[in-house]
């Protein structure tokens, strides 16, 4: 009954941090439906009209953002390198849905980040769209059909690049994508919230008889950072334990800080690195092999791994002998 209640909570965990992708656009247009024509003003002082440009072009990418948007700004490098790449046959028309965005503001914002393509404000046309978050992209075919809903950022290397080339292909049938939204700012700090709760739970269960078997108070299993320093002292040493949950944190904290992702994903990497030497020894007291003690050592993955393996187990022979 313990194993599966803690099954069920990883479940839980999973199901929190994914189920996001599985909701519809709520933004006023689905995949699949026909994008009503629209005309919008430019920073050049012309306008552009969809079909207008359908006339000459396989793809136009409709995207949504705003001056003060960083995941925007992030997005844009990449999408300026596959329209210079493939602007004989798409179009992009990035256009601020801000209502503080001035025609100027976004002259200055082009200028400043070096974009060739269209630009300029959402008008009337697009009155229709309910916009959830910045930004957001949709991706129209050459028979004016909505193949793509994107809300949030193209961050993945590659990824704009590769729903382009989908739109683009020769073997293009018409089929639409499905909608994707990626996590917003608030999103990202509810999702953070729930993760933080259900992973204190899998740190009580996983922890509390560890500790305890090892002489420690049980409820120290509940405090952050304590806890992790009580563990990682039974075999190892504190400070690293804390260096590693360090780490993993700061990978979170500093999603939307500008910081670049090569480096956030190395905070990751350093957590997991850290964590290997006590994996392993964690893995020895559970009586485990080496496979599982590389799980133990993965951010995010080891709490859960550790509560289930503590509830189902139920033993700790906190042996840890070099």
């Amino acid at each position: 009954m313990k194993k599966l209640f803690s099954v069920l909570l990883a479940a839980l965990l999973l199901t929190a941090l994914c189920g996001i992708a599985s909701a519809e656009t709520g933004i006023g247009i689905e995949p699949g439906e026909t994008m009503p024509d629209f005309t919008a003003a430019l920073t050049d002082g012309t306008t552009v009209t969809l079909s207008e440009l359908l006339k000459e072009k396989d793809l136009v990418v409709l995207n949504l953002f705003a001056s003060f948007c960083k995941p925007c700004e992030k997005e844009f490098p990449e999408m300026e390198k596959i329209y210079q790449a493939n602007r004989d046959r798409m179009e992009i028309v990035a256009l601020s849905a801000y209502s503080e965005d001035t025609m100027e503001v976004i002259a200055d914002y082009k200028e400043s980040h070096a974009l060739s393509f269209p630009m300029g404000l959402a008008g009337e046309d697009l009155s229709f769209l309910e916009i959830s978050g910045y930004p957001t992209t949709i991706m129209i075919d050459h028979n004016g059909k909505v193949g793509l809903v994107k809300v949030g950022a193209f961050v993945g290397e590659g990824e704009f690049e590769e729903k382009v080339n989908y739109f683009l292909s020769a073997d293009y049938s018409g089929e639409s994508l499905s909608f994707e939204k990626a996590v917003s700012f608030t999103q990202y700090i509810i999702y953070a919230l729930v993760f933080v709760a259900v992973n204190t739970l899998a740190l009580a269960i996983g922890r509390w008889g560890m500790l305890r078997k090892a002489g420690k108070k049980g409820w120290h299993s509940l405090i952050p950072f304590l806890n992790v320093w009580n563990e990682y002292a039974l075999c190892w040493k504190g400070w690293i334990g804390l260096a590693a949950d360090l780490s993993w944190i700061a990978f979170f904290a500093l999603a939307y800080s500008g910081v670049p992702t090569v480096v956030r994903y190395g905070l990751l990497l350093l957590s997991f690195v850290i964590g290997i030497p006590e994996g392993f020894r964690l893995a020895k007291v559970y009586g485990q092999g080496k496979a599982v003690g590389f799980l133990l050592a993965i951010p995010g993955l080891k709490d859960i791994v550790k509560m289930i393996l503590g509830v189902s187990k139920a033993k700790y022979r906190l042996a840890c002998a070099a």
